[in-house]
């Protein structure tokens, strides 16, 4: 191969190049540019004064002192509430967090066992440090809290009498008033 045909070759595999590379620049120009990213959750409507978390095992403790926070007019919000048929069950957790201005969760001996109430513990305890909300931790069986929560002062419930649940319970309601 002789030097014509060396400029030739060097110069023809260049044009190559360079119309790939050229057709590439065209091409990337219209292709779909990836969506941005979604907006920010919305801040707490309002809709709820406090979203409870429990474990399974406590559903039934949960649903009278839920009663009795809504006797004493607090909106309350807790996955029974803001489930909705063929809903997404971590969809309508998510949203109940976000609607309800505090957070309180219900410590029973299995309570942190359920991967739901990992979850919904974590966002709790994220939404308290980022935004300053009340985050209270409820006691009603012999559990040592995590760190997060041992650091706020807990809501004893474990083997009160009617009197003493009642004055916790209005405890609960005058802090959740107060913020």
């Amino acid at each position: 191969m002789g030097a014509p045909e060396l400029v030739l070759s060097v110069v023809g595999t260049l044009a190559g190049v360079l119309g790939t590379y050229f057709g590439y620049l065209g091409v990337r120009r219209t292709r779909r540019r990836p969506d941005p990213d979604p907006p920010a959750p919305p801040p707490a409507s309002g809709a709820y004064d406090v979203f409870v978390a429990y474990g399974d095992d406590d559903r039934d403790w949960v649903r009278e002192f839920a009663r009795r926070l809504s006797a004493a007019g607090v909106r309350v919000a807790y996955d029974e509430v803001v489930a909705r048929p063929g809903g997404v069950r971590v969809h309508s957790l998510e949203q109940g967090i976000r609607d309800a201005a505090h957070g309180l969760l219900v410590f029973g001996p299995t309570a942190l066992a359920g991967g739901w109430v990992r979850q919904e513990y974590h966002a709790l305890m994220q939404r308290s440090i980022e935004t300053g909300r009340l985050f209270v931790p409820v006691l009603v069986g012999d559990v040592e809290l995590p760190g997060f929560a041992a650091t706020r002062f807990a809501a004893d419930f474990r083997g009160v009498d009617e009197a003493t649940y009642a004055r916790r319970l209005d405890e609960i309601v005058r802090a959740l008033r107060a913020s």
